[in-house]
């Protein structure tokens, strides 16, 4: 006889977060840009100028791997460094034209993500299983 295993809600969380995660990357393959990547630029796209040490602290990243993130970007086009007018040791990040149209697409992405989310009430631990049903499909589209 088997057994069925219960789902708990910690395990649909993390589900949520892996089918957001194949959601993104897949609707991002064309412009070449992974997961962290997009994190960047869609903070970049709402914090335009901002610093490495922010930056850092939003992505939960070490500096070094900030810093290889960013010349990445760099080296893609979409992404530029500038020194800060009020403080030369500090570097300011911008997007470039191209890092724009990702941008947009990113959060397009993530507002269509955020759109299924929030049709779900979370308050309800059942529901997460409806959330998990619900972006299943839209990752199968």
């Amino acid at each position: 006889m088997s057994q069925q295993h219960p789902v708990t809600t910690a395990e649909l969380i993390y589900q949520v977060g892996q089918l957001e995660g194949k959601i993104i990357q897949q609707r991002l393959t064309d412009i070449g840009i992974r997961m962290d990547h997009a994190r960047l630029l869609h903070y970049v796209s709402d914090v335009p100028g901002t610093n490495q040490v922010d930056l850092a602290k939003y992505l939960n990243v070490q500096p070094a791997t900030l810093t290889n993130m960013i010349k990445k970007l760099e080296q893609q086009n979409l992404i530029i460094r500038r020194i800060s007018p009020t403080d030369s040791h500090m570097k300011q990040i911008f997007l470039l034209p191209k890092g724009e149209v990702a941008a947009r697409k990113i959060n397009d992405v993530f507002n269509q993500l955020n759109q299924i989310v929030a049709s779900v009430d979370l308050k309800n631990p059942e529901q997460f299983q409806k959330l998990v049903k619900l972006l299943e499909l839209k990752y199968q589209e």
